[in-house]
């Protein structure tokens, strides 16, 4: 039994965004995408920290999805700071910018479980 374990029910969330493009391989779409959201990261004041990747070459394992071509994740202190997040100007800036972008978007969120 781990004794040091810190319970937090409340925060951090985490924002987990997968994207495909519509046109993974066209240059200028890539682009636009990652000056967008590039912005939106840069301007954006709810999130504590983010992380922007593209598919890692790990092992093809049956478990593994590499099938996305950009993961973005953003960290927030708690669900109000998401919840705001979600009606912000910058964020309906990139959909904005970007939605034409890509043709299929898979979000999970997820909140600290008390162990």
């Amino acid at each position: 039994m781990r004794n040091n374990l810190i319970e937090n029910t409340t925060g951090p969330f985490i924002h987990s965004v997968y994207f495909w493009l519509k046109n993974p391989n066209k240059k200028e779409d890539i682009t636009k995408f990652e000056v967008a959201i590039k912005k939106m990261i840069n301007t954006n004041l709810q999130a504590i920290s983010y992380h922007l990747g593209i598919p890692a070459a790990s092992e093809e394992r049956a478990v593994v999805d590499n099938s996305f071509d950009y993961f973005y994740m953003m960290i927030f202190p708690d669900l109000e700071n998401h919840n705001t997040y979600q009606t912000d100007p910058t964020h309906l800036l990139f959909i904005e910018e970007a939605s034409h972008l890509w043709e299929r978007v898979v979000i999970y969120d997820s909140i600290s479980k008390a162990v």
